[in-house]
């Protein structure tokens, strides 16, 4: 193995990211509306009747989960489910989501499908979108990861003064792993990480987006 991908040879983990992803600052001051289509075209008024809804990958019903290993990719991940609460614009419901977002990075991770990643991400979230060019990097050319699954076991939010909502969350993540087409390693496996991380998140348009997200050193 003589050549890699710059980003992903230098570390995909969430915990390291802040530093991996084009020097990213914690915190860098995303800020904006909703996620918006980049395109520079105007919906027509039909796509503008069409409720904007997060893309959500069809699990195979009955299906077993297998983790991901040397011999190939994960399968038949869990879809996250998106808890009633966190459709409400309330502090529950602000945690709610910010754990939700987090399994669907760890979802990502496992599969490789960064849609609803994206989706639940506003455009302007620098680390966000590292976090969506690093994890399709991995995937990228027949690759897969195996490991760096998240867990948070805390979340708490509190009102920020800008309108949106500062949730601090205790982020587990398993050892990392990228394999080749072949199985072998692509890079040097990753450590777990126990990391803190804020998340400014938004209620608009009847949903939470991730507006800004960084790690507390």
């Amino acid at each position: 193995m003589t050549s890699h991908n710059t980003r992903t040879s230098r570390g995909l983990r969430f915990g390291v990211l802040a530093v991996v992803v084009g020097g990213l600052l914690l915190l860098a001051g995303c800020s904006g509306g909703a996620p918006a289509d980049p395109g520079a075209a105007s919906p027509t008024s039909e796509e503008s009747a069409s409720p904007s809804t997060t893309p959500t990958p069809t699990p195979t019903p009955s299906a077993v989960y297998k983790p991901a290993d040397a011999s190939g990719p994960a399968q038949n991940v869990p879809v996250p489910v998106l808890p009633e609460v966190a459709k409400t614009e309330t502090k529950e419901g602000a945690e709610a989501f910010a754990k939700y977002w987090f399994s669907v990075l760890s979802y990502a991770y496992e599969t490789g499908d960064t849609a609803a990643l994206s989706h639940l991400s506003k455009l302007e979230c620098s680390f966000c979108q590292g976090l969506v060019d690093d994890i399709e990097a991995a995937w990228a050319e027949g690759k897969w990861i195996s490991g760096g699954q998240i867990e948070i076991p805390v979340a708490t939010a509190k009102p920020s003064s800008d309108g949106s909502t500062q949730v601090i969350l205790q982020v587990l993540q398993k050892e990392l792993v990228i394999h080749n087409q072949d199985g072998s390693l692509y890079q040097e496996k990753t450590a777990a990480t126990n990391a803190g991380s804020v998340a400014m998140v938004k209620f608009a348009d009847a949903e939470w987006v991730v507006s800004d997200l960084g790690l507390i050193r």
